[in-house]
């Protein structure tokens, strides 16, 4: 028997695409950086004052795996007042991270025998997550045309196998902005029934919804619950990217399992981070409604300016900070996003890294300064048009 660290699963992982772009722009200095998914304003100064003021009150010991119970019993309440679903503190593990919450769900749900349904194009750390415990990662892509993104229930029928034991999805959506309806929710809860699957929901966009006050969930299917895992983070809401805290909410069993295998991987989310969380909570509102008001500035901003650019179609996202053209032509857009840096000094993310489905688009955050949006679609569009007449 091999000991070859690399026929470990992880070990065979790639890293993520966005990561080698945004190491190349490190190379290029002056290249516009709108391939992370992060706010470039810093964190508020309410949540950053009670991060401080929790480090100076010496919240710097362990805390229970599952969080303090002050933050569990704030973030039920706010969940089931948004969602008007019941929603307990017992239901609630808060995480090191929203990627550690992914991380736990995968664990708890999957073994090597096993596999998982993802819809894509979605964050490529989910997929990783699913291939990290050994099991297989089955792709399926949202349906596109110019009137945007939508589920298709056929090619979900025809993929699951008899070892699937998990489907996956973002809503709204990274990086397609895509939001599932009530209905969606229904159907995809069915779909889980009939095939005996979990149902792993992130919902860290949930709130950056721009024709409501917040994405459904489908913790407001009552008989979802005994199936489903929602997992959640602070960190796009409230411009929390650094603060690694985030949370999943399940039925108390299911809660305890994850609860105890957060033991074996951070053991917490450290306690003064939980502390700026929940100022976050009691005293954020202002805050969000003021954040949504700027990302649908620019939202509009990018929509309007991206589609006067010839050989470019853009569904309008419902929801999150991305937009995701598809470029007519573009086969490689891995190649093309270096490109970008090295020849325009602009940095998008390239629609490969997103899995199934996203290749041929580029995701662009709007989640930076107005002038700096404005540049970088400049840019954007000589590039693509100095690329168009090489097709």
């Amino acid at each position: 028997m091999s000991h070859d660290p690399s026929y470990a699963p992880a070990a065979s992982i790639p890293g993520s695409r966005i990561r080698r772009i945004a190491a190349l722009a490190d190379e290029h200095p002056g290249t516009l950086r709108l391939f992370y998914g992060e706010d470039t304003l810093p964190t508020p100064d309410f949540i950053k004052a009670a991060g401080r003021g929790a480090i100076a009150e010496n919240f710097t010991f362990y805390t229970p795996n599952a969080g303090f119970p002050e933050l569990r019993e704030a973030i039920a309440a706010s969940y089931a007042r948004l969602h008007r679903t019941e929603t307990n503190a017992d239901e609630i593990v808060t995480t090191a991270s929203g990627m550690v919450a992914i991380a736990l769900v995968c664990q708890a749900t999957l073994s090597t025998e096993d596999s998982a349904i993802l819809i894509t194009p979605l964050w490529p750390n989910l997929s990783a997550a699913v291939r990290v415990t050994g099991a297989e990662s089955i792709e399926i892509p949202l349906a596109f045309d110019e009137t945007g993104f939508r589920l298709d229930f056929d090619r979900l029928e025809a993929a699951v196998k008899p070892n699937t034991r998990l489907l996956a999805l973002a809503s709204p959506g990274n990086p397609t902005g895509w939001t599932a309806s009530h209905d969606d929710w229904e159907r995809i809860v069915s779909f889980c029934e009939r095939h005996d699957l979990w149902l792993l929901a992130d919902g860290v966009y949930e709130r950056l919804v721009f024709d409501r006050e917040i994405a459904p969930s489908p913790w407001e299917i009552a008989d979802a619950r005994k199936r489903t895992i929602v997992t959640q983070s602070f960190s796009k809401t409230y411009r929390m990217t650094g603060w690694r805290i985030g949370y999943t909410i399940a039925l108390a069993e299911t809660a305890n399992r994850l609860k105890t295998l957060q033991e074996f991987v951070v053991s917490h989310a450290a306690g003064f981070t939980q502390r700026a969380a929940l100022a976050a909570l009691e005293h954020g509102e202002a805050f969000v409604a003021e954040s949504k008001l700027r990302y649908e500035k620019h939202r509009r901003i990018a929509i309007d300016r991206l589609r006067k650019i010839p050989g470019l179609v853009l569904a309008e996202p419902p929801g999150s900070f991305y937009v995701f053209p598809r470029l007519e032509g573009l086969t490689d857009s891995f190649a093309f996003c270096r490109g970008l840096v090295v020849e325009h000094r602009l940095g998008v993310a390239p629609g490969s890294a997103f899995g199934a489905g996203g290749e041929g688009h580029v995701r662009l955050c709007f989640a930076v300064d107005e002038n700096v949006l404005r540049e970088a679609i400049d840019r954007f569009e000589v590039a693509w048009n100095e690329y168009r007449r090489t097709l």
